[in-house]
């Protein structure tokens, strides 16, 4: 009986240094791994181009769409966290991989000793296991959510209210650190949170935070390439990088948000 596929969607933006790091290291965890070098896998880079502020959940919508028909689950992979130990097997629900390496994280490495705390147990970004189908169950990430954060606990709350159980797995894995677009130096939310923090309170308060998803997306490939193999490769994979284009817009809030504007005033 053949493995399960598995399709790894890399969201980018602006973070080359983290990028060479990360191919380098995941390919030589799939091939070395005793459990997860047997794994049938695929590796998507999904690259935003310049312009408009980042959009996490519609970058990760995008690599989906574009890989959904070559795999049966999907991990939704951050270019910052590297793997240690832990498990890219087959899951049958939503299952966080990161734990050990992800309690703490510097706002701004260098400028501040400012640090943000993730609540592991509710945690649901990093590196995320979800079968497709369950992906589906759900109309997958927001697209609304612009600029920094919110997409993941969005995510979390779908899974919820459509009573989808939810697993957890307690990888280790190495973070590169970097500037958080999501605090200013003193620990404070940013505009861009903020933002986005008082989108999230809406939708909620709303009840159809899922109209919103894999069925309103939009985007225009720009440019599609291989990730070439290096002379001494152990495991051949399938490494591919994409460029895209979003064809939704952020509101003019989020776009004030995105040059530091914090808005005018945030949910109680």
């Amino acid at each position: 009986m053949a493995l399960p596929r598995l399709l790894i969607v890399v969201p980018y933006r602006d973070r080359e240094a983290h990028l060479r790091q990360f191919i380098e290291h995941v390919r030589a965890y799939f091939a070395r791994d005793k459990v997860d070098r047997l794994i049938d896998y695929r590796v998507l880079v999904v690259e935003q181009e310049a312009g408009l502020p980042f959009n996490l959940g519609l970058v990760r919508n995008a690599g989906f769409v574009l890989g959904q028909e070559t795999s049966d689950y999907t991990c939704f992979h951050d270019v910052d966290y590297l793997p240690v130990w832990t498990e890219y097997a087959w899951c049958d629900d939503p299952t966080p991989l990161a734990w050990h390496g992800a309690e703490v994280r510097p706002i701004a490495p260098g400028e501040t000793t400012v640090v943000v705390k993730n609540e592991l147990d509710s945690f649901f970004g990093a590196v995320l296991l979800i079968p497709n189908a369950r992906f589906r169950e759900v109309n997958g990430y927001s697209n609304e959510y612009w600029g920094w954060g919110y997409e993941d606990t969005d995510l979390r709350e779908r899974f919820l209210r459509a009573r989808v159980p939810l697993g957890r797995r307690r990888g280790t894995y190495y973070p590169l650190s970097h500037r958080n677009a999501g605090h200013e130096l003193d620990g404070a939310p940013s505009a861009a949170a903020q933002a986005n923090r008082a989108l999230f309170a809406r939708k909620q308060a709303a009840g159809d935070s899922d109209n919103d998803g894999l069925s309103t997306l939009a985007f225009e490939v720009l440019r599609r390439k291989p990730i070439p193999h290096s002379l001494a490769e152990e495991r051949n994979g399938n490494w591919e990088q994409v460029l895209i284009r979003p064809g939704l817009q952020p509101s003019p809030a989020q776009l004030a948000a995105s040059r530091g504007i914090a808005p005018a005033r945030m949910p109680g």
